[in-house]
C-alpha cells in the first residue's frame, strides 16, 4: 500500500485533549509521520482530500460476542473483526459466554490463540467469574489472568449474590482487571417470568426493576469492599443512569456502558425481513424517556463508553421461531451514535464527547489490561492506530457489505450517517473502504 497523505481533516484525539479544526496528517510505513497545514505530498504518496471528514484515534469495543470456537454458524472471528474493523474499532473486547464458556485455563488458552490467528485487529478475551456462569463455585481469576485474560465478565448472567459479589470485586480489584458485571437481578426475573425454565438467558419478560436493582446492589458492594473494578454493562434505563450519576457524585470510582441500540431505540422491534417475526435484546429496549435519558447520560459523563454487545446470531429455519435475543452491531455501531446526535441536533457539539466514549473511555474500563492502543493517541512518531470517517456520506446495512455471519440487525437496509474511510491498528491498515482502496493501491 502506498503511503497516505490526509488533507484537511478534523483531528479529535481525546487522549491528548486535540480538536483541530483542520489538518493534514501523513501515514507512512505504518506510522504517523507529520502533522500539521500544507504538508509536502512525497513522490507516490495516495493525497486523500475529502472535505468534512474525521479522524480519531481507533475505536475499543468493550463488549463483543465472537461466537467462535463454539458456535461458528452464528459468528466468526474472522467476520467479526473484520466488520470491526469497517466499524472504526481497532480493538474489540470477547466476552466469556462461549459453548463452553471460558472458565478454565485450557479453555482460555484455546480461545486465545483461535483469537491470535483469526482476528483481523486484537482481541482482549475476558474470562468468567464463575463456573460454567452458574453464579457460584468461582473461577480461578489469578490464574486466568496470568494466562492472558483481560477482565472478568458473566455476561449474560448475573447469578451470584451480594456477598459473592464482593468477593469478585475484591479479587478484580488485587488483580487490577475489571469485573463487568450484566446488571439484571435474576431473582426478580425469575419472579417475573415465574420460574418458567432454568436458562435464565430465555426468560422473556425483563422488567426494569430488575436492572435497577442490580445497579443499586453492584453499587453496593462497591461502597463496602471500596474497589475501583466495577463496571456495568449495557444500561437502558433513566433509574439506572442515576444511579450512577449519584454514585459518582459520591466518590465512587466506577465505570459504565450504554449501546447505540439502546440509544436509538425503543419500544418493540419486527424483524425487517420477516415482519412477522420480532426482533428482541437483552436487556430489551426502554421508553423513549429513557433513551433520552441515556443519551443524556452519555453526554454529561455519567456513562463512560458505548460498547456494541454485538451479539450475532443466525435466522431460525421455522418461520413461527423467534430469533435468539441479541443484535449484530460493531459494524454499524458508530452510524447508529450519529445518527441519535443527528436527530437531536447535537452532531458537531457531541463529537468529542462520542469519539471519547468509543476510546479513551473503553481503555478506562480496561484498567491497564489488554494494550490495544498507543495512549499518545494520533501523535507524529507513533505507530498509526486510528480510524477516518466521512461524516457527510451515507449507508445502508446490506448483502454487499455487511461482513459479520449475523444479519439480525434492526438497522437492516436502513439508510444510517457517517462511512469509515479507513482504520489502522498498531501500524496496520486492517480496513480500507472501496471507495478509497484504488486510490492507495490496494484494490
Amino acid at each position: 500500500m502506498r503511503d497516505i497523505l490526509l488533507r484537511g481533516v478534523r483531528l479529535i484525539d481525546p487522549f491528548q485533549g486535540l480538536d483541530i479544526a483542520s489538518c493534514d496528517i501523513r501515514i507512512a510505513d505504518g506510522g504517523v509521520r507529520e502533522i500539521g497545514s500544507s504538508l509536502a505530498a512525497p513522490a507516490e504518496t495516495a493525497v486523500l482530500e475529502r472535505p468534512g471528514t474525521l479522524v480519531a484515534p481507533a475505536f475499543l469495543d468493550v463488549h463483543c460476542h465472537l461466537r467462535e470456537p463454539g458456535q461458528p454458524w452464528k459468528e466468526r472471528i474472522a467476520n467479526a473483526t473484520g466488520a470491526a474493523a469497517a466499524g472504526g474499532f481497532g480493538a474489540i473486547c470477547a466476552m466469556a459466554n462461549l459453548q463452553p464458556p471460558v472458565d478454565t485455563i485450557p479453555r482460555l488458552r484455546q480461545v486465545l490463540a483461535k483469537n491470535r490467528s483469526l482476528g483481523r485487529i486484537p482481541v482482549v478475551q475476558f474470562a468468567a467469574c464463575t463456573r460454567g456462569l452458574g453464579g457460584e463455585e468461582p473461577t480461578d481469576a489469578e490464574a486466568l489472568v496470568r494466562a492472558g485474560a483481560g477482565g472478568l465478565s458473566d455476561d449474560g448472567r448475573n447469578g451470584f449474590d451480594r456477598g459473592q459479589l464482593t468477593k469478585l470485586l475484591a479479587d478484580a480489584e488485587r488483580l487490577k482487571v475489571a469485573l463487568a458485571i450484566h446488571p439484571e437481578d435474576e431473582s426478580v426475573l425469575a419472579m417475573a417470568n415465574e420460574w418458567a425454565g432454568s436458562d435464565p438467558t430465555a426468560w422473556t419478560l425483563r422488567p426494569p426493576e430488575a436492572e435497577e436493582e442490580a445497579v443499586r446492589t453492584a453499587l453496593g458492594a462497591v461502597q463496602s469492599s471500596g474497589s475501583s473494578s466495577l463496571h456495568l454493562q449495557h444500561l437502558t434505563t433513566a433509574a439506572s443512569a442515576d444511579l450512577v450519576r449519584k454514585a459518582k457524585a459520591e466518590g465512587l470510582s466506577v465505570t459504565a456502558e450504554v449501546t447505540p441500540h439502546h440509544l436509538a431505540l425503543d419500544g418493540f422491534l419486527r424483524d425487517p425481513d420477516q415482519p412477522d417475526r420480532p426482533l428482541t435484546c437483552n436487556p430489551p429496549l426502554r421508553s423513549a424517556a429513557d433513551r433520552r435519558a441515556l443519551w443524556a447520560a452519555l453526554l454529561d459523563g455519567t456513562i463512560d463508553a458505548i460498547a456494541s454487545d454485538h451479539a450475532p446470531h443466525e435466522i431460525p429455519s421455522d418461520r413461527l421461531q423467534r430469533r435468539p435475543a441479541g443484535f449484530s452491531g460493531v459494524q454499524s455501531a458508530l452510524s447508529v451514535v450519529l445518527s441519535v446526535a443527528q436527530g437531536s441536533g447535537e452532531v458537531q457539539s457531541s463529537l468529542p464527547r462520542l469519539v471519547a466514549a468509543l476510546t479513551t473511555g473503553p481503555i478506562g474500563v480496561l484498567r491497564g489490561r489488554g494494550v490495544v492502543a498507543p495512549r499518545s493517541g494520533v501523535a507524529e512518531g507513533q505507530p498509526a492506530h486510528l480510524t477516518w470517517i466521512d461524516l457527510e456520506a451515507r449507508w445502508a446495512p446490506a448483502p454487499d457489505n455487511w461482513l459479520s455471519v449475523g444479519s439480525n440487525t434492526p438497522f437492516w437496509r436502513e439508510e444510517l450517517p457517517g462511512q469509515v474511510l479507513a482504520t489502522f491498528s498498531r501500524g496496520r491498515a486492517v480496513y480500507l473502504n472501496p471507495v478509497v482502496a484504488g486510490e492507495v493501491g490496494d484494490e
